[in-house]
């Protein structure tokens, strides 16, 4: 099955994922289902500890901390192609190397996207797989 161009977990729809396309890295572990929902479940794991310090940097108004937290989970997030989230921490990331934070409207939209990001990712690390 195919979505953004990928195949998608066994037992999916090519619907199931609009923000999110782990196809990429299924290929790169060479179709190894079972190792991608793990890497989804450390995600699911990690993440949004790293987001909450990401939030608590930017309201702290601590731009440095900003750029470390946005690196190290775009980084994460480009792993499963999550491109609008992956933007969106790339330009806090550049703000952050400026010297600056994002505006609240800015963190807004970080937090929207970050939680349909992560529900994907839950969802992908939780899906039976075909055998």
């Amino acid at each position: 099955m195919k979505t953004q161009g990928g195949t998608v977990h066994p037992g999916q729809s090519e619907s199931d994922y609009l923000h999110i396309d782990p196809s990429d890295l299924l290929e790169a572990v060479g179709g190894d289902a079972g190792t991608v929902a793990a890497l989804a479940r450390t995600f699911v794991d990690s993440a949004p500890d790293i987001f909450s310090r990401l939030e608590q940097a930017t309201l702290a108004g601590n731009a440095d901390a900003t750029r470390h937290e946005s690196h190290t989970l775009k980084g994460m997030c480009a792993l499963f192609n999550a491109r609008v989230l992956t933007a969106l921490l790339l330009q806090t990331e550049q703000a952050g190397r400026q010297g600056q934070t994002p505006r609240p409207e800015e963190l807004v939209q970080l937090q929207v996207s970050f939680g349909l990001v992560l529900e994907e990712i839950r969802r992908y690390a939780h899906a039976p797989m075909s055998t």
